[in-house]
């Protein structure tokens, strides 16, 4: 009997099945296509899910394969409304990396026989059965053979269509859009910067160019209702180019299409991600308008999220009920993203000469403002979603009264500047930042995605910057006691604002060498305090000071 029957082998899928394989589970991965489309479809991997990729360990192959996009302009004819800057962001991957679908099934695919597992093609799922402790899925091979296939739990990452979701009866609530899209994967001549994507407001409707790698780009057209009614047909290389002329973008010179397509779009969602033993993730459990470039993203951070909880479920490491957070914590994201998507989409489209004058000018104006390109291009980016209202996720610390009065059971009691840092520092459920700092007895410095590697989580004690033989005997005692009893779950770091180790320090395990305080001032690490980063490289908790005994219950709740 398999760990997990994934069904699908597109990017949540495939996500999935190379995270239990990382874990150590057994899986089987099974689609009805009989080989991948090798249609470009989505091709927007944003800086989340890069982390994500990096934490695999292969960043460096999509990377290398895809192109940088560093900043998004819009445009009302000949006048530049808005240019949106994606350097800066709070990441090693300050850009959209563009990569064609196909070709992130492919790396994904590779990797995912390196660990041992092919994709089962030609397969369909046509019926499962759940029991108290295993499901009993069907399956159709292209021969017309039929096997029945047991597994701990199955997986529905098979699209938009889902069979899995369709049989475990979930209704798929929404709506559909008016408009349809079309989308052109092409060649195109111009003096357009190829670092950047481009949007065009026209009154006859917005058109987006996004560069791909090879030269090539992404052209994106809402067609409105009565051109969706009236014309279902492939579109044809003169037809695309007849529709930008009538959108005033003759200029845009296409000279060769790989592919062109029109899609209808629809915005929906299913009341809940799980039914006992069968959970659904991507475009199974929700979709939206292409706006904005997020369901690829939400799939494969779906999968990301849910493979290291199932991990520890299934091997008897972990209660049962850390399952549910899967949908407190991944189904209001799938919602916001519908609402800030459909809000864009109806502000895109709009076709009032008037509502798209006042469009473009709240463009202009909101565009020069810091704050609201800061939190744009982080929120596409995936950077600021959040898991702070998750069952699993804690934090501990004083109280302004507290810290006025002072606290002399601490030896290393937080003043108010180094309180009020650990407040305004990342919080419980916050994505972790990565950081660069050396390792003692190591010649190459580490990053913190680096150490989230093998799977683990990872207990980060910080001294802070006035530490004391007291605090570090403290930091000490905590460190050891997660050791003896979570060795092999939880990875612990001492982090010291020192090129040298203090004399003063008797830790024998790894040291984090943070002496520019890049680090400390990251995590808000003034004083003493703690930070436990889970796999998926979210803060599941922290506290100020250190506290073992406060730390110790949170663990009891996950373990």
């Amino acid at each position: 009997m398999a760990d997990a029957l994934v069904v699908g082998a597109g990017p949540t899928g495939l996500t999935m099945a190379c995270e239990l394989r990382r874990y150590g589970l057994s899986c089987r991965i099974v689609d009805q296509a009989e080989a991948p489309s090798g249609i470009p479809k989505a091709v927007a991997v944003q800086s989340r899910t890069l982390e994500v990729f990096d934490i695999m360990g292969l960043v460096e192959e999509f990377v290398a394969h895809g192109h940088q996009v560093h900043g998004i302009n819009i445009y009302s004819g000949a006048q530049r409304l808005a240019h949106v800057a994606l350097d800066g962001m709070p990441t090693r991957y300050s850009y959209m990396l563009t990569l064609p679908q196909s070709e992130t099934e492919r790396l994904l695919a590779t990797r995912l026989s390196d660990l041992g597992v092919k994709v089962e093609r030609s397969v369909q799922l046509t019926g499962f059965a759940q029991k108290q402790d295993e499901i009993s899925a069907t399956l159709r091979h292209a021969d017309g053979k039929s096997e029945t296939v047991r597994a701990r739990w199955l997986m529905g990452c098979d699209g938009a269509h889902s069979a899995v979701r369709k049989v475990v009866g979930l209704l798929f609530e929404g709506v559909r859009y008016e408009e349809s899209f079309l989308l052109a994967y092409v060649r195109v001549e111009s003096d357009l910067p190829t670092d950047e994507a481009h949007a065009f407001f026209t009154p006859d409707g917005p058109v987006a160019v996004l560069p791909l790698p090879r030269g090539r780009h992404y052209v994106i057209l809402p067609l409105f209702k009565e051109s969706a009614e009236a014309d279902r047909t492939t579109v044809s290389l003169d037809g695309l180019k007849t529709l930008l002329a009538q959108r005033g973008m003759a200029g845009l010179r296409i000279f060769e299409a790989f592919w062109i397509t029109k899609f209808r779009v629809h915005r929906r969602i299913v009341p809940s991600l799980r039914v006992e033993r069968v959970f659904l993730c991507g475009d199974a459990s929700h979709i939206h308008s292409p706006i904005g470039g997020q369901g690829m993203n939400l799939g494969i951070q779906d999968s990301f999220n849910l493979a290291w909880k199932l991990a520890l479920v299934t091997r008897g490491i972990a209660k049962p009920s850390l399952l549910d957070s899967y949908q407190a914590e991944r189904h209001p994201i799938a919602s916001e993203t519908l609402v800030g998507t459909d809000l864009a989409t109806k502000v895109v489209t709009l076709r009032n000469p008037l509502a798209q004058s006042v469009r473009n000018q709240v463009a202009m104006f909101l565009s020069s403002l810091d704050v609201v390109q800061h939190r744009l291009t982080q929120s596409v980016a995936g950077l600021v979603r959040n898991y702070r209202k998750s069952p699993i996720v804690g934090e501990y610390h004083q109280g302004f009264l507290g810290v006025v009065t002072g606290d002399a059971t601490t030896a290393e009691p937080a003043g108010f500047s180094e309180w009020r840092e650990f407040v305004a520092a990342p919080a419980a459920g916050d994505r972790a930042p990565d950081g660069t700092v050396p390792v003692r007895g190591s010649h190459a410095p580490v990053r913190m995605l680096e150490l989230l590697r093998p799977g683990r989580h990872v207990l980060l004690l910080f001294d802070g910057r006035a530490a004391t033989p007291a605090g570090y005997r403290k930091l000490e005692e905590i460190g050891h006691g997660v050791q003896d009893r979570y060795r092999d779950l939880i990875e612990v770091h001492l982090v010291v604002p020192h090129a040298t180790p203090p004399a003063a320090l008797q830790w024998d395990g790894s040291l984090l060498l943070d002496a520019d305080g890049e680090l400390h001032q990251q995590y808000g690490a003034g004083s003493e305090c703690l930070y436990l980063i889970r796999p998926d490289g979210y803060v599941g908790y922290r506290s100020q000071p250190a506290d073992a005994e406060r730390l110790s219950t949170y663990l009891k709740t996950i373990f």
